[in-house]
């Protein structure tokens, strides 16, 4: 199986009724929904949209039609517990909101193959052969996004070839991955729709079985 490492994830809520301008880590801290003892780095409350990053990567991000709820240095934190727990509490703190559908989400990269054998990796392996990838002097590149929607949960994956820019412009680096998990949900479902949430950790054992699969 090939490498991963896991980048950043989050859960995301379909809403109606939203109030971003609540959102600040006052709120947060005062609601116990994070400890008192987190360190806010960033703030930005405004009436379309209001987030709040801490230290430690987590962070909150309201929209009037949706919830983020994101971790940003998951191999240093306990996502696992942490995550589905700040976003279930706000969703009980705040629950005059009409909910709807949940997104787990992951970004995942690997760092072999990478450049150009990245590239290639993806081209030669997972796309059918023909005369077609030798157009205008043959593909250079792909950006594969496999969906799985006949069934729920649906599973979405993305996979392509991550990219820096520095001094001497764009470089390839390895592949990666961007996954999500969607699962619609009634406003009265609250206990499926808490279930899922909690489901975040199960999902990524389904990606890792996954990705055992594809011929890397």
């Amino acid at each position: 199986m090939i490498n991963v490492k896991l980048q950043s994830t989050a859960i995301v809520v379909l809403s109606a009724g939203n109030n971003p301008r609540l959102l600040n880590g006052d709120f947060l801290k005062r609601n116990r929904i994070v400890p008192e003892e987190w360190v806010i780095i960033d703030t930005l409350v405004t009436p379309p949209v209001s987030q709040v990053t801490f230290e430690n990567g987590m962070q909150f991000l309201v929209e009037e039609n949706r919830l983020h709820f994101r971790v940003n240095q998951p191999v240093d934190f306990p996502w696992v517990e942490k995550l589905p727990q700040a976003t279930l509490e706000y969703m009980q703190l705040l629950s005059h909101v009409n909910y709807g559908g949940v997104g787990l989400n992951f970004v995942y990269t690997s760092d072999d193959p990478s450049g150009d054998a990245a590239q290639q990796a993806i081209i030669r392996r997972l796309m059918k052969a023909g005369a077609w990838l030798k157009c205008n002097s043959g593909i250079s590149g792909a950006v594969l996004d496999l969906q799985y929607r006949r069934e729920q949960p649906s599973m979405n994956v993305k996979i392509g070839v991550r990219e820096s820019v520095g001094p001497q412009g764009k470089k390839l680096e390895g592949l990666i991955f961007t996954v999500n998990f969607h699962q619609e949900f009634q406003a009265t479902q609250e206990e499926e729709r808490a279930s899922y949430v909690q489901s975040i950790g199960a999902r990524q054992a389904q990606f890792f079985r996954f990705i055992e699969m594809l011929p890397f």
